[in-house]
C-alpha cells in the first residue's frame, strides 16, 4: 500500500505539471498578438481541454466522485474541437455550426448527473467509488460511449487531412498550415483514446487499483501535451497564421466538398474555360518565368496560385491553364522547384555556410523545416543536411 501511495503520489505531480503545461500553451495559442484566432481558437481549446480530462482525479479528491458529473462529459470536447480546427482551415466555423457537434456532451452530462445522482444517495459517505459502481451496466456503457465517440471525430479528422492535402496541392506552393503537425495531433489523439480503451476494463478488473489506473491513464497524456508544445515553437505557422491565408482558397477548377458528419455537399463545378490561344500562353508563361527569376516571387512563404494570377492581372485559370500545358508542371511543383534551386544555390554559396538549414529554408521560401526537407529530397533525392554535406566533400576532394 505505501509503494502505491507513493506512486499515486507521484503520478499527481506529473499531471500537475501535464495541466500546467497544457493550459499555459492554450493560452499561447490564443493570445498570441499574431495568431489567427479565427482558426487557433479551436486548437487551444482542444489543447485546453486535456488538462481538463487530467484534472479529474483532482476534482475527484476536492469534491467526491458523487458531484463529478461535472467533469465526466469533459472526455467528449477534443474530438468535435479536433475536428473544427481542422475544418477551419479552409471554411469559417461559425457558433450555429459549432453547436450539433456538442449535443453528445450535454447529453451525457445529463445521464451521467442521473447515474452518479443515484448511486451518491445509495453510498452518500463513501469516499471512494464504489465497487458496485464501477460494475454497473448503465455505467460501464457511458463510459464506452466516450472511445466509440472520439473514435469516430478521429475517423472524420482524417477525411478533413486527407482532402485538405488533396486541395492544396492545387492551389498552394506549400500548405499554407503544416499537415504534417496537423496528422501528428490527430495521431497522438487516437492513441490517447486507444490507452483508455485499454485502461477501463482494467480498472474494471482491478477496482482497489482504480486511483492509480486512473492517473497513469490521465500522466500518459502529459508526453502529449510537453510535444504538443515543443512542436507548437518550432513550427510556428501553426499558431501565427496570416488572416489572408489562413482559409484555403477554393479553386475555379476544383470542386471542394464541405465534411459533417451527416451531410455532404459538393459544390457544382463551374462551366470549363474555353482554351488559350498559343500566343497568350507563351507570353503568361514568359512573364510567370520573369517573375520567379527576377524578383523571386516564389520567396513569399504564403504564395497561392490566386496571388500570382493577382500579380499578373488574368483570371487563376488562364494562370493554371499555362503553367500546366505551357510548363508541363503544376503550380505546386513549379513554385518549389524555383526554391530548391534557390537552396542549392544558397547550400553551395560559401559565403552562406554559415547558415542553419532552416535558415537556408526559410531564405528560399519555405514555411518549416518538415516541408524544407520533404520537397527537397522530393527534387534532388538527398536531404538539404546530406547534400550540404556531399557539397563540402566534393570541395575538399578538389
Amino acid at each position: 500500500m505505501l509503494t502505491t501511495a507513493l506512486s499515486e503520489k507521484i503520478l499527481l505531480y506529473v499531471c500537475g505539471f501535464g495541466i500546467l503545461q497544457g493550459t499555459l500553451l492554450a493560452g499561447l495559442l490564443y493570445f498570441h498578438p499574431d495568431s489567427n484566432k479565427k482558426i487557433n481558437r479551436f486548437l487551444a481549446l482542444y489543447v485546453f481541454a486535456t488538462p481538463l480530462i487530467m484534472a479529474l482525479p483532482f476534482f475527484l479528491k476536492v469534491v467526491g466522485w458523487q458531484n463529478s458529473y461535472w467533469m465526466q462529459p469533459v472526455a467528449l470536447l477534443p474530438g468535435p474541437l479536433l475536428y473544427l480546427y481542422l475544418r477551419s482551415f479552409k471554411e469559417n466555423i461559425s457558433w450555429k455550426k459549432t453547436l450539433p457537434h456538442f449535443i453528445p456532451f450535454l447529453v451525457f452530462f445529463f445521464l451521467s448527473y442521473i447515474n452518479l445522482t443515484a448511486w451518491g444517495k445509495r453510498f452518500p459517505y463513501a469516499k471512494e467509488l464504489p465497487v458496485a459502481l464501477l460494475h454497473d451496466p448503465d455505467t460501464i456503457l457511458l463510459q464506452y460511449m466516450k472511445p466509440v465517440q472520439l473514435v469516430i471525430y478521429y475517423v472524420l479528422a482524417r477525411r478533413v487531412i486527407k482532402l485538405y492535402r488533396k486541395s492544396a496541392h492545387h492551389l498552394f506552393a506549400q500548405s499554407p498550415i503544416d499537415i504534417g503537425w496537423a496528422a501528428y495531433l490527430v495521431n497522438g489523439y487516437m492513441v490517447l483514446v486507444g490507452i483508455y480503451m485499454v485502461m477501463f476494463p482494467l480498472m474494471l478488473l482491478f477496482p482497489a487499483y482504480f486511483n492509480l489506473l486512473l492517473l497513469i491513464n490521465m500522466a500518459i497524456a502529459t508526453p502529449y501535451l510537453y510535444l504538443a508544445a515543443y512542436k507548437g515553437f518550432i513550427h510556428l505557422t501553426i499558431w501565427q497564421q496570416q488572416a489572408k491565408s489562413g482559409q484555403l482558397r477554393v479553386s475555379e477548377q476544383t470542386a471542394t466538398k464541405e465534411i459533417s458528419p451527416k451531410i455532404i455537399i459538393v459544390k457544382k463545378a463551374k462551366p470549363a474555360k474555353a482554351n488559350l490561344p498559343d500566343e497568350k500562353m507563351d507570353e503568361l508563361v514568359n512573364r510567370v518565368t520573369r517573375l520567379m527569376e527576377e524578383e523571386k516571387l516564389y520567396q513569399e512563404p504564403e504564395l497561392t496560385l490566386q496571388q500570382l494570377a493577382e500579380r499578373l492581372g488574368v483570371p487563376a485559370y488562364q494562370v493554371s491553364q499555362s503553367i500546366n500545358e505551357g510548363m508541363n508542371k503544376g503550380f505546386y511543383d513549379l513554385i518549389n522547384e524555383y526554391r530548391v534551386q534557390e537552396a542549392k544555390r544558397l547550400l553551395q554559396d560559401m559565403e552562406s555556410c554559415n547558415y542553419t538549414i532552416l535558415s537556408v529554408g526559410f531564405e528560399a521560401g519555405f514555411n518549416s523545416k518538415t516541408t524544407f526537407n520533404t520537397v527537397f529530397k522530393k527534387f534532388t533525392g538527398l536531404t538539404p543536411t546530406a547534400f550540404r554535406e556531399k557539397e563540402k566533400e566534393a570541395l575538399v576532394a578538389v
